[in-house]
């Protein structure tokens, strides 16, 4: 029979599964520790109110763009023409290399100035970059359009689980930036990177298992 990442764990009901392996797949890929400092360095010049407000409004334009990929995946899907173990394969290779990245991010002197630059002179941040690319982002697209393919014909109240697994994950992406002051004198850089290094390695590892169940779905070696 068939593996894939939303059958994972055997003995627990499907519904729940998918709103773990959601979870646990997104909330990495979100990395809202590695974009609290992010968001802190660009909100410097904010008030509190405005800071919140961005935090606020960043987080639900992220959770709408995941729920249009997500309840929308398997027509795109079925639209274009893509199997589901190539969907698990793209959506692996995708995630895999955001894995790596954050394990080993490019040093800073590789970034363009004048990006930061761009996002610091910007009066309103939640849409771009702060909800699209820094949340959802095309890593985060990718793992809910693997989860959608996965849910054809498997009925209405899975699809419901997984948008909610969604909707939580923004919410704690909007609890960690609301508080990204305070986090970021409790953890520094330093806390923060190392966070986002164990996220890299479990978005490395959930990426990989992903090529491996899509390469054996193809059956290729019979």
């Amino acid at each position: 029979m068939q593996v894939n990442w939303v059958n994972r764990f055997s003995r627990m009901p499907p519904a729940f599964e998918l709103f773990l392996t959601i979870l646990a797949a997104l909330f990495p890929i979100m990395n809202p520790f590695g974009n609290a400092a992010i968001f802190h360095s660009l909100t410097l010049s904010n008030t509190t109110a405005e800071r919140r407000d961005f935090a606020r409004r960043g987080s639900i334009y992220a959770i709408a763009i995941l729920l249009v990929f997500f309840l929308g995946g398997s027509i795109l899907i079925k639209f274009f023409g893509i199997s589901i173990d190539g969907i698990r394969i793209a959506g692996g290779l995708v995630i895999t290399r955001f894995g790596f990245g954050q394990l080993n991010p490019r040093p800073s002197n590789t970034h363009p100035a004048d990006e930061h630059a761009e996002a610091m002179a910007k009066e309103d941040i939640a849409f771009s970059p702060l909800a699209m690319p820094l949340m959802a982002g095309p890593g985060a697209i990718a793992a809910v359009m693997t989860a959608s393919s996965t849910l054809h014909g498997r009925g209405i109240p899975l699809h419901f689980t997984g948008a909610a697994s969604i909707c939580i994950v923004g919410v704690l992406c909007w609890l960690i930036l609301r508080y990204a002051d305070a986090l970021m004198e409790k953890l520094g850089v330093t806390g923060a990177r190392a966070l986002t290094k164990i996220m890299g390695f479990l978005l490395l590892c959930m990426g990989v298992q992903l090529v491996i169940d899509g390469v054996r779905g193809l059956n290729l070696f019979g």
